[in-house]
């Protein structure tokens, strides 16, 4: 985490009866020099203690000692969504193996609440989309993009994947972003709350202070796993362009390059013993 910025948040539980991402504004075209504006690196979700914008509450994580969570403060995520699990997705998670089914163990992507509410990140802009590189879940690589289409609607029948297929619009100097078409392979908080394939997010992104701090309010639907929808605003702090970006390598420690080894190892002599089956004309011998 990057000390010279933060980002903070508070959560709502909304029981809107509209369908979470169909803003009831009217659609603008993008507001002069926003890609300017928007081009940057942004510090990720932070702990109490650091600088916020006047007027906004701090999230503070519910495992922090509770001699820091004394002062007045927004419900952590992992409360909120298990409150709002329905039963099937309670008992998933709870039978849930965090090592094994953690997908940032074998670095696959950490889906997009988990791996672009909270971590550091830089958005790359274009007339077409928006690319927002997360830098947690090794940095450029798949499991640390995310694309934001500007120029179409939702694909029809969109292949479910971690990130999901997002397009956004504007609203004044407002991106207003819609996301659907998840698998269900990740979380929708660090606690292993499980979602559907029905999982819709929604998303409004503008800057509160120009140019300095961005705020994400996030609404999050599920019909089959939740039982209302629940809405989280972050706030993010631009970090100066010379900042400079760790090079972050997943499952790069010597334990999990033991197993990779072991696994190798194993795969190699499987194949020799296979090979010593194959008869002159490259088939198994004995096999019916």
């Amino acid at each position: 985490m990057l000390a010279t910025a933060a980002a903070v948040g508070v959560f709502v539980v909304s029981a809107i009866a509209q369908t979470p991402g169909r803003s009831p504004g009217r659609i603008t075209p993008p507001p002069g020099g926003w890609m300017e504006q928007w081009i940057g690196m942004f510090d990720g979700q932070d702990r109490a203690g650091r600088v916020v914008p006047p007027g906004f509450k701090v999230i503070i994580p519910r495992e922090l000692p509770d001699a820091v969570k004394a002062g007045p403060h927004e419900p952590d995520e992992i409360e909120v969504v298990e409150s709002l699990m329905q039963p099937w997705a309670r008992a998933r998670s709870e039978a849930t193996d965090y090592e094994l089914e953690d997908s940032g163990q074998i670095c696959r992507p950490l889906g997009l609440l988990r791996g672009n509410q909270t971590a550091e990140f830089e958005l790359l802009t274009s007339p077409e989309k928006i690319m927002v590189i997360t830098w947690n879940g090794g940095g450029i690589l798949t499991s640390g993009m995310r694309r934001i289409y500007l120029n179409r609607p939702h694909r029809k029948n969109p292949p479910l994947t971690y990130m999901g297929d997002s397009v956004g619009h504007w609203e004044g100097d407002t991106l207003v972003i819609d996301t659907v078409g998840f698998n269900d392979q990740t979380w929708l908080s660090r606690e292993r709350g499980r979602h559907s394939e029905a999982l819709h997010v929604a998303e409004r992104w503008r800057f509160v202070v120009p140019g300095e701090w961005l705020e994400k309010t996030i609404t999050v639907d599920d019909r089959f796993a939740l039982t209302a929808p629940y809405t989280m605003t972050r706030y993010f702090k631009r970090l100066p362009s010379s900042t400079p970006v760790p090079e972050r390598l997943c499952q790069d420690t010597p334990e999990s390059r033991r197993a990779w080894v072991k696994l190798y190892q194993r795969n190699v002599r499987d194949w020799d013993e296979g090979r010593k089956n194959l008869g002159p004309d490259g088939k198994l011998t004995g096999v019916q």
